[in-house]
């Protein structure tokens, strides 16, 4: 059920960032594809499994519908709002987080690659997304979500092995949590900026 969340969640803001790089309707949906789906799809080949999106038919309509439903929207001239935007992408984080971590808990590694498939599974649909939007990198300028995404993992890879459910949600809230911070400016990581 997380996975399907994320997936929701990140094929709205990959079409979000698509109308504002002023991209046509394939570039929309497949930017809103490659949001929802690549981190995932990069996690599984990691593990070295086939991709789940390729498996479970339902991840596909997920990502094509609700990409679909943001492009409608758009041309109805609806904009998400900003909060909704910067909800969906910590909600997404969270669920994504979790499901790279206990993905990696079920094939029997270690918590420490836990960590870094939710850091894979959550950031690497968006790290995607900007690049074929032109853009640098949000996580790697001003948002949390690597962090929220270790966090959010390494808190459920801990407590996966007592109960499985509570693991989930109490990941997907920490990382969920630290990402909204992040976006609301509340918690910033230090930068280095030179002056020329």
């Amino acid at each position: 059920m997380a996975d399907r969340l994320g997936i929701i969640a990140f094929a709205i803001s990959g079409v979000a960032v698509g109308i504002r790089a002023r991209l046509d309707i394939i570039g929309l949906l497949t930017l809103g594809l490659v949001t929802a789906i690549g981190g995932g799809v990069a996690r599984d080949v990691i593990l070295g499994d086939i991709p789940r999106t390729l498996l479970a038919t339902d991840y596909l309509l997920y990502a094509v519908g609700t990409s679909a439903l943001g492009i409608v929207a758009s041309w109805l001239g609806w904009t998400a709002p900003g909060p909704i935007m910067r909800t969906a992408d910590a909600v997404g984080t969270g669920a994504f987080a979790v499901t790279g971590a206990l993905l990696a808990r079920e094939a029997g590694l270690e918590w420490a690659a836990g960590v870094v498939l939710a850091i894979v599974t959550a950031t690497g649909s968006g790290i995607l997304r900007d690049v074929l939007a032109s853009e640098v990198p949000r996580v790697l300028q001003a948002e949390l979500n690597a962090t929220a995404a270790a966090a959010g993992g390494l808190v459920a890879v801990l407590i996966a092995p007592e109960r499985l459910d509570v693991a989930s949600v109490a990941g997907a809230a920490v990382a969920a949590v630290i990402s909204g911070a992040g976006h609301a400016g509340i918690i910033r990581l230090p930068s280095l900026t030179s002056e020329e």
